[in-house]
């Protein structure tokens, strides 16, 4: 869906010049470095990915937790089918690079296709602005299509400024093979009342991230905060919802900020991905609560 790379850059006017960008990478307090240029490899008895372990959550949280970071689209989850191709611009490339490999990662331990190549059509696209709040109206008025599915107030809310981050994704609706709709037609083959004869695919996701809320944190915050945003199309729960999630990253009434991905969002993102999407919202929201509940039996 979307341009290239090349292409994205000269539709903008509010993204830091990547070859402008500070040298040294966004600072956790008290380090003056925080990831090295090449991120070491996981030796093979450590797991591709580390998430930070959740207490024993109580049932009442999980749901609170699930209805609060979830947003429907046509009334159902949305999620991507197509392999992911993460992209970031607006940080110096060493730092960009780990990002990226860190948001690939996650994907793979999902069990998510991957671009194989870094040559590919940009779908995950993580910006680190100067003013977010000009970013999104630059979308707005250039690349429109980059908003699909979305709903004028919610754009609305996107352009307003003050916000640290923000993340939208452009979405479709296809039928039970992936087929879009053609000449305001959906043909579907199914008819279940268990299963809705259509699914909602996640075509793009943004995650834009002021350069100036990025800084004190590491490397490791930013990339997993905009994985669980890019790869679902989540939000970022109420403050004080009691469930320690990378998506209160930018919480300003705590500073008791996760290290990085926790364990209920990597049992989200699983339970998520576990099934297509052909069930209606309300009832995938059930499902995955159910999923984070079994997982911490």
């Amino acid at each position: 869906m979307l341009a290239t790379l090349a292409a994205l850059l000269a539709a903008v006017t509010s993204v830091a010049d990547p070859q402008t960008a500070p040298a040294d990478p966004p600072a956790a307090p008290g380090n003056s470095q925080v990831a090295p240029a090449d991120p070491p490899k996981p030796t093979p008895d450590q797991p591709d990915i580390i998430v930070e372990a959740e207490r024993h959550l109580p049932r009442k949280a999980i749901d609170i937790y699930v209805g609060e970071v979830t947003q429907y689209a046509e009334f159902q989850i949305p999620r991507f089918h197509e392999p992911i191709c993460p992209v970031v611009i607006g940080m110096d490339d060493r730092y960009a690079g780990y990002i990226v490999e860190r948001i690939k990662t996650i994907a793979r331990q999902l069990k998510l296709r991957v671009a194989p190549t870094a040559k590919c059509d940009a779908n995950l696209v993580v910006v680190f602005a100067v003013d977010g709040a000009a970013f999104v109206r630059d979308v707005r008025a250039k690349r429109p299509d980059w908003l699909a599915g979305m709903f004028t107030p919610d754009v609305d809310r996107l352009a307003r400024p003050g916000q640290p981050a923000r993340a939208w994704s452009a979405t479709s609706i296809r039928n039970e093979d992936g087929q879009p709709m053609a000449g305001g037609v959906m043909i579907v083959k199914s008819a279940s009342i268990l299963r809705e004869p259509t699914r909602q695919y996640l075509d793009a996701s943004f995650v834009v991230i002021e350069q100036a809320a990025a800084t004190g944190l590491t490397l490791r915050q930013l990339a997993d905060y905009a994985a669980m945003r890019g790869l679902a199309r989540t939000r970022e729960p109420a403050p004080g919802s009691g469930v320690k999630t990378i998506l209160g990253l930018f919480d300003r009434t705590t500073t008791a900020h996760a290290g990085g991905i926790t364990s209920t969002d990597f049992a989200y993102l699983q339970a998520l991905y576990a099934r297509k999407g052909e069930e209606s919202g309300v009832q995938e929201r059930g499902r995955i609560a159910r999923r984070i509940r079994k997982g911490q039996e």
